[in-house]
């Protein structure tokens, strides 16, 4: 059964009893109301009637009339008139002087209602006493007529509620019925779906619209988290294939030059040539493991942050990328707006070294490398610039990525594994920083670090 058919039977049921009950309550009211009334009409004609029969008897006793036969016979007018009003009467003589006695008897649920009352006569008459009975059969119709108009009332209103409640209920808790499917869409797989539900008006700002909107929350939720995991899978997937093809093309030339040198007769000078070209490669695949390590234990280190005397950094850097700068005849212009950064000296030395070997093998023989620093909105801002190659639009989104090259050929060439922008992305995120790269083929490229300034006192070195 569905919560709807739950609340609306429920729902009907309460409001019938409720409904009936007091119908049946405003009907006893009435009926009682009404025959409290007729009471103390029955107890005011029986004093009234006491009244005139002792002045009566007072005027025969007067003339010598008073017998019993007479009072008898004078009571008999009282009987006829008040026979047309459907009341009894009847004329006792009693020895004891009772109090005035009224009572009312109902019988067959209100289709039956009579009033008795009993009075003696004042004194000297006491000895007689009336008793008064009244069939209320107007009463009667009267009650009749309620139970028809109540039992009408009662039906039309049951017959209305039941379609009003239906139809509220189908109305109000319609949008539960496409929540509980746009959750079993998700449950299905499907997260890019909506839980529709418009708040139209301040009734409708309800329990179910706000879970309509936290099922879109976490639709949205669910969905950005399966894009990542599905572009990280991808990353690891090139990644996998990227490592694939790199360990494949120098494994290859290592076991080949291995196999030659072993098996072919070869001169000294093509033995040294083969020698030295397994020792480059061989070098080259222990610094991709050494890098690949180190980007394993960045992830795991804790920031220590001290502060780090940018030119004496920079002038290190310098000394290690000489020979490279030299090969090319290229010009490290230095711009720096601050003396000191903020940071892991080792992380900064291990960033700039990565991005600056990229802008030399971007580079063109005798061109300038800008290394700019300075603040911003406190923030440690860091532009390395270089006019070489440059790249398209497409290749910036995943130069950050392990293994990728623009040119694989002239990376191989001199030298590099792949990893240089990936690790530095991974030391920037590090730092809780964001990297950019801005670039146009042919025209060079700008990468941008922002670094947040500490707020508190640390170490300087």
């Amino acid at each position: 059964m569905r919560i709807w058919q739950k609340i609306y039977f429920l729902t009907l049921m309460l409001f019938l009893i409720m409904l009936n009950v007091g119908l049946f309550l405003a009907a006893r009211f009435i009926f009682s109301y009404n025959l409290e009334q007729e009471k103390k009409k029955a107890e005011t004609d029986c004093y009234f009637l006491c009244q005139n029969l002792e002045h009566d008897i007072a005027i025969l006793e007067r003339n010598g009339r008073y017998r019993d036969n007479v009072v008898e016979l004078l009571f008999e007018g009282y009987q006829t008139y008040y026979k047309t009003q459907n009341v009894t009467l009847l004329l006792e003589e009693e020895t004891e002087q009772a109090d005035t006695f009224v009572r009312s008897a109902v019988s067959e649920g209100g289709r039956k209602a009579e009033i008795f009352a009993e009075r003696n006569l004042s004194e000297p008459y006491q000895m007689y006493r009336i008793r008064y009975r009244k069939r209320l059969k107007d009463f009667e119709a009267v009650w009749r007529m309620l139970e028809h108009m109540f039992a009408a009332i009662s039906l039309a209103m049951s017959v209305l509620l039941c379609l009003v409640l239906y139809l509220f209920m189908r109305h109000m808790l319609k949008p539960l019925g496409r929540l509980n499917e746009s959750v079993a869409r998700i449950a299905a797989g499907e997260y890019g779906g909506q839980a529709v539900y418009k708040n139209r008006t301040i009734w409708q700002k309800d329990e179910i619209s706000e879970l309509s909107q936290n099922v879109n929350k976490m639709s949205e939720t669910i969905q950005k988290q399966f894009q990542t995991l599905e572009e990280e899978n991808e990353k690891k997937q090139r990644l996998m294939d990227n490592m694939a093809h790199e360990l494949k093309t120098p494994l290859t030339s290592i076991y080949g030059y291995a196999e030659y040198l072993r098996y072919a007769k070869a001169a000294e000078e093509e033995k040294y040539e083969g020698l030295t070209y397994i020792m480059e490669e061989s070098r080259r695949l222990a610094n991709m493991s050494e890098t690949m390590l180190s980007m394993r234990l960045y992830e795991k280190e804790d920031r220590q942050m001290a502060a780090v005397n940018l030119e004496a950094m920079s002038k290190h850097i310098e000394k290690i990328l000489a020979s490279k700068l030299q090969e090319k005849n290229l010009t490290l212009k230095k711009e720096f707006a601050i003396a000191t950064i903020y940071g892991e000296e080792a992380l900064f030395i291990n960033l700039f070294r990565n991005l600056l070997e990229n802008a030399v093998r971007a580079s063109k023989p005798g061109d300038e490398i800008v290394f700019h620093a300075f603040v911003k909105d406190q923030k440690q801002v860091f532009e390395i610039t270089d006019y070489g190659i440059g790249m398209e639009e497409a290749e910036l989104k995943r130069i950050t990525e392990a293994f990728y090259r623009v040119d694989k050929a002239r990376s191989r060439k001199d030298g590099g594994v792949g990893l240089g922008l990936s690790v530095a992305d991974l030391i920037v995120r590090k730092m809780e920083g964001t990297m950019s790269f801005s670039s146009a083929p042919g025209k060079g490229t700008k990468v941008t670090v922002i670094l947040q300034l500490p707020n508190k006192d640390i170490k300087s070195h």
